[in-house]
């Protein structure tokens, strides 16, 4: 197995999602780059396994995808290019400026070895082989149930103890840009200045499953991927306040020197008044033990290391409710957030409901998309949808799904306890909805394809049932009912820009529009029932 290396000031940065390094301008510790996966792709592209930075300048110097290592067999490669071939010649694209080993240009793949020098534009990297290490913390944490613990006395003077040194780790926080990068200089940090820090870890509790490790770190080595422990040890230690171990048992076993643990710290992770985790860290035979000025300093970078947490926690919840608003109603949406920030996972149970029901679709749709090509018709459809599902939300519904160019459209009653009113009503808050469809898209449609693109709407109302339908491995959060086949049906009967209604929803919704009888119209499925159109 091999690495790349690069001198400071110049580092690599662990991204998790997508699996891949990132090669940063701040030191954040990072001297090395194991290579995990093949081919090993380094370029500009944000796919690469390494991404080089990107700007106007090494845009001259730097390909997107510069070159490429490969094994086989336990031997590595490396070649200049692009892994795909160009579909016209069949070749490797070639980079930009060409990549060198050993300063020679790169031609034909060539084998790389240990103390190998890569070039290629501004950047230079140099190959080491890499030590497939395993960092076990069970030791560590049988030795925390018979060790003596050292904890720290919240009227102590020497609480203030190592706080200068955070000054230089805030200001540094300050200009990542991610909180993986915070968290990843967090437990740099503790390296360098706590010296029985060699192994450091974030170990995250999780709601319903055991704990793991969201981050590790070792001294001299960088990032651990390799990083094993015991849930049921950490639960059995209950760490509720900062401790660490007097250095080694008068008589260890030989089973507690596998690893060679001297003695460990363990300081709680909390926020939003509930516990995140534990940071811990270990010292593996050196002569240097944990001390009460460690200790003071590691609670006060768990504190650090927690805030970080925290908003790490905040900003997918409101980036999960963003999202969900655009696919349901802000009451759904509120609920599911509700839901996520309590811990539980989100529920959409099945109920039945009282709503109202709209299917909406542009009349001449079928003719547009045969006198079209594909891009054109994705043209009218954006905005088409982008405009009816801003009219569904502004009235309190939300878009069930897309069918063709038809919209559904689903309006549940107010929920028990918040005031309902007019603007309770599931139907009128449908039909309202349609006015505003069917001015908004007569102006955009009558000036963006030179011709209008009359809708037609229908809209039912009665008890559904609304939750996710379907099975483990295809759910889908529906309604259905018959007003969902009504309203489906009513559509295919509206007039050019006019909304259709059945009887029961023409009752409804009445006092505030008026409704002109059509007739009695047989649905297919349902039988002969009194159409109405809105027409005020």
């Amino acid at each position: 197995m091999i690495q790349l290396a690069i001198e400071p000031p110049h580092c690599f940065q662990w991204n998790p999602q997508p699996p891949q390094w990132l090669l940063k301008g701040v030191m954040t510790g990072q001297r090395t780059a194991l290579m995990r996966e093949f081919p090993f792709v380094i370029g500009r592209a944000l796919d690469c396994q390494l991404v080089l930075p990107d700007s106007k300048e090494l845009r001259n110097t730097t390909s997107r995808r510069h070159c490429r290592i490969t094994e086989d067999a336990g031997r590595y490669f490396i070649a200049d290019g692009s892994v795909d071939s160009i579909p016209e010649s069949g070749l490797k694209k070639p980079s930009i400026s060409g990549t060198l080993r050993n300063g020679q240009p790169v031609k034909e793949p060539e084998e790389l070895f240990p103390g190998d020098a890569i070039s290629l534009g501004p950047w230079g990297f140099k190959v080491e082989e890499a030590r497939n290490f395993c960092v076990d913390i069970d030791e560590a944490l049988q030795l925390a149930q018979a060790g003596k613990r050292s904890t720290m006395k919240p009227k102590d003077f020497k609480t203030v103890a190592g706080y200068k040194q955070l000054h230089e780790l805030l200001q540094e926080l300050n200009k990542f840009e991610n909180i993986e990068e915070c968290l990843t200089r967090a437990l740099a940090f503790a390296a360098e200045k706590i010296p029985a820090a060699e192994v450091s870890a974030i170990l995250l509790d999780r709601r319903g499953e055991a704990p793991a490790a969201r981050l590790a770190w070792r001294r001299n080595q960088g990032r651990i991927f390799d990083f094993k422990f015991s849930s049921k040890l950490l639960e059995k230690l209950s760490v509720e306040e900062p401790f660490f171990l007097a250095p080694r048992l008068a008589d260890p076993s030989s089973s507690q020197n596998l690893q060679n643990i001297t003695s460990a710290l363990l300081t709680p992770l909390s926020g939003g008044g509930s516990r995140l985790g534990v940071l811990y860290m270990d010292n593996r035979g050196a002569q240097t033990a944990f001390t009460d000025d460690d200790l003071y300093l590691a609670s006060v970078l768990s504190g650090i290391i927690s805030l970080q947490l925290g908003a790490e926690r905040q900003i997918f919840l409101g980036r999960m409710e963003d999202n969900l608003r655009q696919y349901f109603s802000s009451n759904v949406a509120r609920k599911l957030a509700a839901q996520a920030r309590a811990g539980k996972p989100p529920q959409l149970e099945v109920a039945e409901k009282t709503a109202a029901i709209l299917f909406v679709d542009i009349q001449g749709f079928t003719q547009f998309c045969h006198a079209h090509k594909p891009r054109g018709v994705s043209e009218l459809l954006t905005p088409y949808f982008k405009l009816m599902a801003e009219c569904i939300h502004r009235h309190g519904g939300y878009v069930d799904k897309f069918l063709g160019d038809a919209v559904m459209g689903v309006f549940p009653q107010a929920e028990p306890g918040r005031a309902a009113g007019d603007a309770g009503a599931p139907a009128l808050q449908a039909v309202r909805a349609a006015r505003d469809m069917i001015r908004a898209w007569r102006a955009c449609s009558n000036s963006g394809w030179g011709r209008a693109m009359p809708l037609r709407i229908g809209i039912d109302a009665g008890r559904v049932v609304i939750g996710n339908i379907g099975f483990p491995g295809r759910l889908e959060y529906t309604a259905i009912g018959d007003a969902v086949n009504i309203a489906s049906r009513l559509q295919k009967l509206a007039l050019p820009d006019s909304i259709a209604l059945s009887d029961s929803g023409r009752g409804l919704v009445e006092k505030e529009f008026r409704c002109e009888k059509i007739g009695a119209k047989g649905l297919k499925g349902v039988g002969e029932i009194e159409v109405w159109l809105v027409t005020g």
